[in-house]
């Protein structure tokens, strides 16, 4: 995750310069963000700040700007992961005010909604992550084992996803569902160019490199929901 801040600079370089480049640690501290904030403030014309991060370390930049007392400072340019979403900046609006985030155009898959609730640990075995999900999404224990310790409840299996737990599409299926119909061509199309007369993979499809798939994947065109 990083973040930084950038000022207004010859044209040979577009305009745009980064004054400072920043890079969130692991399992970062609150001096953690208050550091970072004080290294964008030694750069005083660098007003605009470019966040790549998750909701909780944009929440800590926020507060830590907040308790520098520099609300008003930085104009916050976010990326998709912030998108529409209030969480980052809940009870922080007055810091995030004028804030210019990214939002990809998206839309509900028709389906996706019905598949998805209709999965039961018993339909879904061939996700080794799912049980885990169901664990946290249902608040409950699967087994003695579970990793998860903050409850002691059982889950009991009949749990439905929507009914017993809050449920909305997540924002990136379409663009997960695009990035297989994309490979899915790609390799299509390139096993009919190198392969016109083997049914499965042909030792020229085995032996090509990846970027010879890169330019595939480039070139693959659907239509799409």
């Amino acid at each position: 995750m990083v973040w930084g801040g950038v000022v207004r600079c010859g044209e040979s370089r577009g305009g745009i310069c980064i004054a400072q480049s920043l890079r969130i640690p692991h399992n970062p501290k609150p001096e953690d963000y208050d550091k970072g904030v004080q290294q964008l403030l030694e750069s005083p014309h660098a007003r605009a700040v470019i966040i790549f991060a998750s909701d909780e370390d944009i929440r800590g930049i926020l507060n830590a700007t907040k308790r520098a007392n520099q609300v008003g400072h930085f104009l916050w340019i976010g990326s998709d992961s912030w998108g529409a979403k209030s969480g980052p900046i809940h009870q922080l609006e007055d810091v995030a005010t004028g804030a210019i985030t990214i939002l990809p155009k998206r839309t509900s898959i028709r389906g996706f909604d019905e598949y998805f609730t209709g999965l039961t640990l018993a339909t879904n075995r061939r996700n080794v992550w799912f049980a885990e999900y169901w664990e946290e999404n249902f608040d409950c224990r699967l087994l003695s084992t579970s990793k998860k310790e903050d409850t002691s409840r059982k889950c009991t299996g009949q749990e439905r996803i929507g009914i017993d737990s809050k449920y909305e599409q997540e924002g990136k299926v379409q663009f997960v569902i695009d990035a297989v119909y994309a490979m899915a061509h790609a390799l299509h199309d390139m096993h009919r160019d190198l392969c016109t007369d083997h049914p499965t993979v042909c030792p020229l499809m085995e032996a090509a490199e990846g970027k010879t798939l890169l330019k595939y994947i480039r070139n693959a065109s659907f239509n799409g929901e």
